[in-house]
């Protein structure tokens, strides 16, 4: 009799956990899909990809970054470019599964009913906020500071005495070397904790504080290394109020709304737009309006303070899709929580399903699009080799700016995805050209062609070529006669 009843037993585990279980089932398949994915834009000029670098120069502060364990990424990948960037999406999407994993031991720790575990993992895994970190190449970085991140949280509340604060402090530090807003969880982890563990107030705010010292400690230990005057990209000191509106409707809606980016900004295809908004804000709507006890009360709004201090290094400089990843898992535990004080019913279960479905077709219209730019990128380095010829040590390039509509990293413009030459560096294994400048023009401005590669010529460069949409062509050197053509 105990032998018959083991087998039902198995399989209603199974059945709480279907989730997981889709998600193991489907990894050979969706990672498949990632490998596709070819770089573009600055996935060519980061320190993981594997162009000659300095180690050393990378290892301490480099510009506005620190981050150690991406350098040394950088240094393996250049010395294997045969890797790139297979290696890079190994990492990335094994991070992002284990980050899953993560998620899920801690919904159980924290006793979500069935239901809501299996929608918090669901939603981590796939969900638009996720889509650019997980389809990226130059991610890495943002994947494992917020696997050490939740690391440290568990260390914090699953261990006891003195562990508690090593694993907790140990792993932040790590997560703030992959990427420096990790090092918000010095703030987060002790403030969740505190709601989750019931600490009094006074023990909270003890721990804040010794979250804050360490924070102070990296500043100090950061600020004793001599200045590296590398170029900084200003985008991410851009202060406009246009700029700062944008990275506000970028964070709003990354964290809290989840529907096609793709189809609203690159597509302008406003109808599925709409119904993917529809299909999947009518279960957060839902939720929201039955569960607003729990989301405006003690633990939701916590949950949302905590969102917000993640959200602080990104909104003072740039938010991106990218960055919203590390808000997730925070806004998986306050669905997770609302979800499991809310009665199992049939219009709970039907708006859950059409949510979900509708989030799996826009993680798969991102992918797409990211996969069309790859090839982009190989079609216009391929034609950018032919045009040459053979080896050149020195070439400018005439970038037209057409109307393209870019999103993100998933829809690149031509020039862009052709990566200012990078790209046929990468097909060279970097034996050359050993110069390649570049200089960007609207299409109006079409008629400065030649005066822009008399001057390339005049200063040295032994070929100039024309990126015109999807088209390389030569720009060949203008002889006294020509020049004086009108």
């Amino acid at each position: 009799m105990q032998n018959r009843n083991h087998p039902i037993t198995l399989c209603n585990k199974l059945s709480h956990q279907w989730a997981m279980w889709g998600i193991i089932l489907t990894l050979p398949l969706v990672f498949y899909g990632v490998t596709l994915l070819m770089p573009t834009f600055d996935d060519f000029t980061y320190f993981t990809a594997p162009y000659p670098k300095s180690l050393s120069e990378r290892l301490i502060p480099f510009g506005s970054y620190w981050r150690p364990f991406d350098a040394l990424f950088g240094y393996f990948i250049e010395h294997h470019i045969n890797l790139f960037p297979f290696a890079n999406h190994l990492c990335i999407f094994t991070g992002h599964v284990i980050n899953t994993f993560l998620l899920y031991r801690l919904l159980k720790w924290l006793k979500v009913n069935t239901l809501a575990l299996n929608f918090g993992i669901l939603y981590f895994y796939m969900a638009p906020g996720v889509l650019g970190t997980v389809l990226d190449i130059d991610s890495i970085n943002q994947t494992y500071s917020l696997l050490f991140d939740l690391v440290g949280l568990l260390c914090y509340i699953t261990q006891k005495g003195r562990w508690r604060l090593v694993g907790w402090i140990a792993c932040t530090y790590v997560a703030t070397l992959f990427k420096e807003n990790g090092i918000t969880w010095f703030v987060i982890t002790p403030l969740l904790a505190g709601i989750f563990l019931h600490h009094s107030k006074q023990t909270a705010f003890r721990f804040v504080a010794v979250g804050v010292l360490c924070v102070l400690l990296y500043a100090a230990v950061r600020l004793s290394f001599p200045v590296n005057h590398s170029p900084f990209n200003h985008e991410y000191i851009e202060t406009t109020i246009v700029a700062k509106l944008k990275d506000l409707f970028a964070f709003i809606g990354l964290t809290f709304l989840p529907l096609d980016y793709v189809a609203l900004v690159h597509d302008r295809n406003y109808l599925w737009a709409i119904c993917s908004a529809v299909l999947t804000l009518s279960f957060f709507g839902y939720i929201s309006v039955k569960g607003r006890q729990t989301m405006f009360g003690k633990t939701g709004l916590l949950l949302l303070l905590c969102v917000l201090i993640a959200a602080a290094p990104h909104l003072a400089t740039v938010f991106t899709a990218m960055h919203a990843y590390g808000l997730m898992p925070l806004m998986v535990l306050l669905w997770a929580l609302i979800i499991t004080r809310l009665p199992r019913k049939p219009l709970l279960l039907s708006l859950m399903t059409v949510s979900l479905f509708t989030m799996s077709f826009i993680a798969l219209h991102h992918w797409h699009e990211t996969y069309l730019s790859g090839l982009r990128q190989e079609r216009i380095s391929k034609q950018a080799l032919h045009a040459l010829g053979e080896p050149v040590d020195s070439i400018f390039s005439i970038n037209i700016v057409d109307g393209y509509r870019k999103y993100s990293t998933f829809c690149v413009r031509p020039t862009d995805a052709f990566a200012w030459g990078n790209s046929v560096q990468l097909r060279t294994a970097y034996r050359w050209p050993q110069t390649w400048e570049d200089v960007s023009i609207p299409e109006k401005q079409r008629s400065r062609v030649p005066e822009i590669a008399d001057s390339a010529y005049r200063a040295g460069f032994q070929k100039v070529l024309l990126i015109e949409h999807e088209t390389v062509m030569p720009v060949a050197k203008r002889n006294a006669q020509d020049k004086q053509k009108p």
